[in-house]
């Protein structure tokens, strides 16, 4: 199955809520995401290697995405680290570009921000 561009832009934001909200998952829907997103495993592999169903898999991976969402939706903390590097990436261009003074605004906007 090919990839469009929105596919691999949720990958990649899926991705994160994972590194961000993994430790908030139970040890086994935790297992099974990290399985099939980190180590690229099939459906069926990881239910040899757990010894569960492809069911049970498919019911796993379904319930940590919908949590991993939840938490997102609830705390926002990859949006909010996705925006800050943004910012990061206009002050870095600001200066190359010999704007110095509008790249000190936007990472003196960004330290605010952080607290």
């Amino acid at each position: 199955m090919k990839r469009t561009l929105s596919d691999i832009q949720d990958y990649r934001t899926f991705v994160l809520w994972l590194d961000f909200y993994s430790q908030l998952l139970t040890d086994r829907t935790r297992e099974v995401l990290e399985l099939h997103y980190n180590e690229d495993m099939t459906v069926t592999e990881i239910a040899e290697h757990l010894a569960i169903t492809r069911q049970g898999v498919h019911d796993k991976i379904r319930q940590g995405i919908s949590q991993l969402a939840d938490y997102e939706a609830k705390l926002g903390l990859v949006q909010r680290f996705l925006a800050q590097k943004e910012q990061i990436a206009q002050a870095m261009a600001d200066l190359d570009e010999g704007q110095a003074e509008k790249a000190r605004t936007t990472l003196s906007r960004l330290y605010q921000s952080l607290g």
